[in-house]
């Protein structure tokens, strides 16, 4: 799944195409994404130009010169690239045709992902109730201590809610807790102010890494150019199950964790 690093690699590798240009015209394959496409609303962002291209958690948020907004989530196995050419490749679904002849084109294999087009000030949930991600002004070690202080779900569960902290995901939970030397198992309770400091600096340092690789590439991440990401070779943990660990030697361990994989090292994550 692309998490917060795979989204901004996206993002910033579409933004120099798409900013100050214009969506003319749209195609769509037909089949259901998350939501189907609306192309009705098309005419809500047709030949307005392109001004601002955000981040918002796993979401790539378009905004138009008439304050409307393309927004996007990559599902599973969703990803973006801009073509000259439309060659409809297997599972492309939208084609959004520019005013320069290039197209920014969605492919998603698994169809869990969304392109909807809002109005200005129109709400949608799966966006606007997400909490801060890890470099948000607000999601300070304090701030991540008093949401989580009372908790009694683990710290690998609390990685993965959206509605405490985004953008970190099943791949970078596991690296970001070993790095910080904390047991996927630990509860929220049992996490002092400094096990929030270590948590919240890791995850930007493993956070920026990735993105600076361009990604992960697991399964079927692929950047706007259509590059796999190079992140993987340098993952501590994850996906290394009974491999040795690169600090201790001890080998690494992989458990399910609400159904996620969870890949830790026992002797570095004793507690």
């Amino acid at each position: 799944m692309p998490e917060l690093p795979e989204v901004e690699t996206t993002k910033r590798g579409i933004e120099p195409y798409l900013l100050n240009k214009k969506f003319i015209d749209c195609w769509y394959s037909g089949l259901s994404l998350r939501f189907p496409f609306q192309t009705k609303k098309f005419q809500l962002i047709q030949n307005q130009k392109i001004e601002k291209i955000d981040r918002i958690a796993k979401y790539i948020v378009m905004r138009f010169a008439n304050k409307n907004r393309l927004v996007i989530h990559l599902g599973m196995t969703g990803n973006l690239r801009i073509a000259e050419e439309i060659s409809h490749l297997k599972h492309d679904h939208i084609v959004l045709a520019l005013d320069d002849s290039t197209h920014l084109i969605y492919n998603d294999s698994r169809r869990f992902g969304l392109v909807i087009i809002l109005t200005e000030g129109e709400s949608f949930n799966m966006l606007d109730n997400n909490a801060e991600d890890p470099f948000g002004p607000e999601m300070t070690p304090n701030h991540f201590y008093k949401i989580i202080k009372n908790r009694t779900s683990t710290i690998k569960s609390i990685l993965l809610n959206n509605k405490i902290i985004s953008g970190i995901g099943n791949i970078y939970a596991s690296e970001v807790l070993f790095q910080s030397h904390i047991s996927p198992f630990r509860l929220g309770k049992d996490m002092n102010l400094a096990d929030c400091k270590l948590v919240i600096d890791n995850s930007k340092k493993v956070l920026k890494r990735a993105i600076k690789s361009g990604g992960t590439t697991l399964k079927d991440y692929y950047n706007a150019e259509a590059k796999p990401g190079y992140f993987k070779i340098k993952l501590k943990v994850y996906d290394r199950e009974n491999q040795k660990c690169k600090v201790c030697d001890e080998l690494v361990l992989r458990v399910s964790q609400n159904n996620r994989s969870t890949f830790y090292c026992p002797n570095c994550q004793k507690s």
